[in-house]
């Protein structure tokens, strides 16, 4: 296993410098130097003399700290592989040779350094040999000045150098060690991501993946998940700069054994993470813009090539309330993949197009996981500003806001917005104080918006069932669940429904919900069995018949009114339902628990044996009563018995 980066076990030293520069300006060669490691690996790298792969290296700086370099190539042809090897570059190395000056590439290449928010660099003058004179290598020097102007946070220094002869390179390798010194640690995440941009098979190993750790750490041991394809990779080993080790942190390039997938399951650009952490997604919410100086511009509706991280995709550009951006614009927008990718806020990414080849913009990711978006939409545009610009409580009442019956849980939510499950919680609790959102339990929220139409749609609901079957006791949650918030599991249903009951907007009667203005009519029929119920637990006493034996009916319409009848004398308080299986009339419910506390006073905790001897019961009962009084608050356990609540 080899192609990784620096093996140290913080991850706050971890640099990644990437090179960039024209063709021919002696970015390999310069690395051969700094190094003593030759990049171009392939026989038609070292036949044509030009890199076409990215290359990788290693330097020790003057700390002992081990930076990674990648290498890139410079042909206008192979600008894609340089995309895709800048990103996660912490510092730049800007290669301008000093008998050519600034040539097309330079341009291009610091432009996608611009767009990938590399914030730091160091220009290397080459070919300090080949200049003609030194008033030569200040008219250079000025026009790289020029060039870098405002792209970096600070004016980089500009080191002329030779590979050939070793002038200068101590000052570059200074120059780079205190750039890097510059550079702010990667902050370690929950979730690790590490997109792959080469894969291949080493015998005894197996397949190994290598690419620039962005977030989290890599540990051997785990269990980890290729995206998009979402499979399941068991990780062997790590590697970090041929040197095994057990973990690797942020902005370490890593060589990863993978024990379970072949090399063809995985190509470049697929990212290894964490199991369940990431959602593959055909769209992806972004800010894009054109860089100031560009001749191009970017359009709605047309296809650009998409490079993400370490990966190229076809990407169709829908801009959020304008049609073109030119030179210098910025806006909001959506892109619509032919293939999925998966991202996080906070990716960077260039556009360019097919013919010609050329960088057009690029942007930021917003949102990696959003809904589809309509143009010219204020509201929308509105959306996008809190997603870029907002307090975290502000994306937490969004992520909420923006899923209405999807239902999702905090948890589901916090991932999809990239949100922080330390913070989303707390503000999430906040935000139901304040009456902004709703709490159904510790994982589910609505947004009061969501809210108050799902309870006008359920009074609409119930309102038209209890106008036509007046003498129904209500529908069904499960019925209910299903008219109301289709999106719901159940129990998400019934968190929903427990909370309007206590609000004293519908009651819950067995497994039927009426609305609390609402009482069920008794007809004729339902009367006349009332009657005879009412009279027939009275003379049950404690030993009734199961319910479902006291409501057999001919028919589906006997059956309706007699559930009808029996439900009437649970809400008059004439029976009291026990579980599902009993009922027993109120005046013996109230005699069984005069007998309780008669029982514990004489005798301590009552045991369900001792209860069902007293009330001459049979034990069934005898412990539906108990427990019901554990349920009414009347009783709590003690040992194996129950006791009075105090």
């Amino acid at each position: 296993m080899s192609d990784s980066g620096p093996g140290s076990s913080s991850s706050s030293r971890n640099v990644v410098i990437g090179t960039a520069g024209h063709v021919d300006h002696g970015k390999t060669s310069l690395v051969l130097a700094l190094t003593g490691m030759e990049t171009d690996r392939l026989a038609e790298e070292k036949r044509r003399g030009i890199t076409i792969e990215n290359g990788y290296a290693r330097l020790k700086l003057p700390d002992g700290t081990l930076a990674s370099i990648v290498d890139v190539p410079g042909h206008e042809r192979f600008v894609r592989h340089m995309a895709a090897g800048a990103g996660g570059t912490d510092l730049a190395l800007l290669t301008v040779a000093a008998d050519d000056g600034v040539m097309p590439q330079t341009v291009e290449h610091l432009e996608i350094l611009r767009l990938l928010g590399v914030r730091r660099a160091v220009v290397a003058l080459t070919k300090r040999d080949l200049a003609p004179d030194d008033d030569w290598l200040e008219l250079v020097g000025t026009e790289v000045r020029d060039l870098v102007a405002g792209v970096f946070e600070t004016e980089p220094p500009i080191i002329r150098v030779s590979s050939l002869t070793g002038e200068g390179i101590e000052d570059l390798r200074a120059a780079l060690f205190q750039a890097a010194a510059d550079c702010p640690p990667h902050p370690v995440q929950n979730v690790f991501r590490l997109p792959v941009d080469r894969v291949f098979t080493m015998a005894g190993f197996g397949t190994v993946v290598t690419g620039t750790l962005l977030d989290g750490v890599v540990e051997a041991g785990r269990t980890a998940c290729v995206y998009p394809g979402m499979l399941e990779a068991r990780i062997r080993q790590v590697q970090v700069h041929n040197s095994p080790t057990r973990t690797a942190w942020p902005g370490q390039r890593t060589a990863v054994n993978i024990a379970n997938l072949k090399k063809e399951d995985i190509g470049r650009g697929d990212v290894l993470g964490t199991a369940g952490a990431l959602s593959p997604t055909l769209m992806l919410d972004v800010t894009v813009g054109v860089g100031e100086k560009s001749p191009h511009s970017l359009k709605t509706g047309r296809e650009y090539h998409l490079h993400l991280l370490a990966g190229e995709r076809a990407a169709k550009l829908v801009l959020l309330g304008a049609d073109e951006l030119v030179g210098g614009q910025t806006g909001y927008a959506q892109l619509r993949l032919k293939s999925p990718v998966v991202a996080r806020r906070g990716d960077r990414f260039v556009l360019r197009m097919a013919s010609p080849a050329v960088t057009v913009g690029g942007g930021e990711v917003l949102d990696g996981t959003p809904l589809k978006r309509k143009r010219a939409k204020t509201e929308v545009l509105g959306l996008f500003e809190i997603k870029r610009k907002g307090t975290h409580p502000e994306r937490v009442e969004l992520a909420v806001r923006e899923r209405p019956g999807a239902f999702q849980s905090l948890g589901e939510l916090v991932r999809r917005a990239d949100l922080d499950p330390a913070k989303a919680r707390a503000d999430a609790d906040k935000l139901a104080g304040r009456g902004v959102l709703v709490s159904l339990s510790r994982d589910h929220y609505l947004h009061r918006t969501e809210y108050d139409n799902l309870v006008k749609k359920l009074r609409l609901r119930l309102n038209d069932h209890h106008r036509r079957e007046p003498h129904s006791p209500g529908v069904a949650s499960g019925q209910l669940r299903s008219l109301v918030m289709p999106g719901a599991r159940q129990q998400v249903a019934d968190s929903f429904f427990d909370l309007l009951a206590s609000a004293k907007i519908i009651v819950r009667e067995e497994a039927a919900i009426r609305l609390a203005s609402f009482s069920p009519k008794i007809n004729e029929a339902e009367n006349e069995f009332l009657l005879k119920l009412e009279k027939s637990y009275r003379e049950f006493g404690l030993n009734p018949l199961a319910t479902s034996a006291v409501l057999p009916g001919e028919g589906p319409a006997q059956q309706r009114e007699r559930k009808a009848a029996f439900a009437a004398l649970v809400r008059r308080g004439d029976l009291v339902p026990l579980d599902e299986l009993y009922h027993v009339h109120r005046l013996h419910y109230d005699q069984a628990k005069a007998t309780f506390l008669r029982l514990a006073g004489d005798e301590g905790p009552v045991m369900v044996g001792r209860f069902r001897d007293i009330l001459g019961s049979s034990r069934k009962v005898a412990l539906a009563l108990l427990e019901s009084f554990e349920r009414s608050g009347f009783a709590v356990k003690n040992g194996e018995g129950r006791i009075p609540r105090r």
